[in-house]
This record gives structure tokens, sequence and C-alpha cells, in this order.
């Protein structure tokens, strides 16, 4: 029977290309004998009008996750290989690999996140 393995050293900063800062991973590749998605992101509640990326690019797709904990209580500008669009949360946006990509916050109530949902190792 297979072991139940549990992580609590959480988040790895890892850094990541365009990124102003190492970004927080609650998942990476060579976690749990290795799985073929990362998951990085956070609390984007505090990051209103301040970027924390260049445009940049992964060799993988990228699923962006905007969550909070009321319907419309935040707001993302994200641009993909040069097409600005705007998402309210709850929304999922798909970025496909290669694509040249970045996002804003626009508004974010407490308790609101993004976590990007890297289908590869490409941190």
């Amino acid at each position: 029977m297979a072991t139940a393995e549990i992580r609590t050293d959480i988040p790895q900063f890892l850094p990541v290309a365009g990124h102003h800062q190492p970004a927080p991973f609650y998942l990476t590749a060579d976690m749990f004998g290795g799985v073929p998605v990362q998951l990085a992101g956070g609390s984007i509640d505090h990051l209103v009008g301040k970027p924390v990326a260049d445009p940049h690019r992964h060799e993988v797709a990228e699923v962006y996750f905007l969550v909070s904990p009321n319907p419309g209580g935040a707001r993302i500008e994200v641009t993909v290989d040069g097409e600005t669009r705007e998402l309210s949360s709850p929304a999922l946006l798909h970025v496909p690999a290669g694509a040249e990509h970045r996002f804003l916050t626009l508004e974010a109530e407490t308790g609101s996140y993004c976590f990007g949902l890297l289908l590869g190792d490409a941190a």
C-alpha cells in the first residue's frame, strides 16, 4: 500500500524568467516523486497597480485561476501575445505554451488570489 506524503515546506520561492522577484510555488515538478504540473501564485490584494513581472514566456501552457471571496471582488488585466483582456473573479484563463504574457491586478478585495498552473516543468 502506498504511503501518503505531506509537504509543509511551501511556498518555495523560485526564480521565474521575467518576474521581478522569485515566485511562490505551492507545487513543483520535483515534489511527490515528480508531477507533471506546477502551481505558483498567491494573495493579490496587496498588488493592485504593481506589476510582478515583465512580459515573459513559458515553454509550457499555463492556466490562471482568479478567485475572491465575492464574485467580482478581484479584477486583473492580462495581456497574451499583444491582446489585452480583463478578467473578473471567478475566472480561468488559458495561456498557450510559448505565448508572451503578463498580468496586472486592477482591483482585489482582501482574500483574493491568483494562481498560475503550469502544465509541466517550466519554472
